[in-house]
């Protein structure tokens, strides 16, 4: 096996992982959203009573449900993506386009993780209200958000620049514009 084909696999399998991931995490926070609507309408209206977490659960839960949605937009190659000015483009333009775009993400996203980590880190002091859960809930899915996508623009830019994987733009694509 070449250096290309396992470093092509490799990049396939972390693909895949976080794929896996994001769609875990994406249902699990919106079945854990509608729960919770669900239950907060029944015990109001039907129970007539509150739930007194009900406010707080989904200023928990959202910024995971949002971090999902973004890094599987990216994983998909729909986020950050330029699809009409890569569709101009001749083969070897959205090579280097991809390449810019990709190298920039990592880098900002990069030093975007580490400025919620240590944001993350200043938050754990606080408290919810109700349930006492610590602040840095919310802010480590900001950071979780912001690693993983260096990570995707990682993995494309090995895809793109060292595999020399052709930049392929389908416009009609429901699963992703630029693969």
């Amino acid at each position: 096996m070449t250096l290309q084909t396992s470093l092509g696999s490799a990049v396939q399998k972390v693909d895949a992982c976080i794929e896996l991931f994001c769609k875990s995490v994406l249902m699990l926070s919106g079945f854990g959203l509608l729960a919770v609507l669900v239950v907060n309408v029944f015990v109001r209206y039907v129970l007539e009573g509150s739930v007194e977490a009900a406010s707080e659960l989904p200023t928990l839960l959202f910024p995971w449900f949002v971090m999902g949605g973004l890094v599987l937009a990216a994983v998909r190659g729909n986020h950050v993506a330029m699809q009409l000015t890569m569709h101009m483009l001749n083969p070897p333009g959205r090579r280097v386009l991809s390449l810019f775009i990709h190298g920039l993400s990592a880098a900002v996203f990069a030093v975007l993780g580490w400025n919620a980590l240590q944001n993350t880190l200043i938050a754990h002091d606080e408290v919810s209200t109700i349930l006492h859960v610590p602040g840095s809930v919310g802010y480590a899915a900001l950071t979780l958000a912001f690693s993983l996508l260096a990570l995707c623009a990682v993995t494309a830019f090995v895809r793109f620049g060292v595999l020399a994987q052709p930049v392929v733009v389908d416009l009609a694509s429901a699963e992703g514009a630029i693969v």
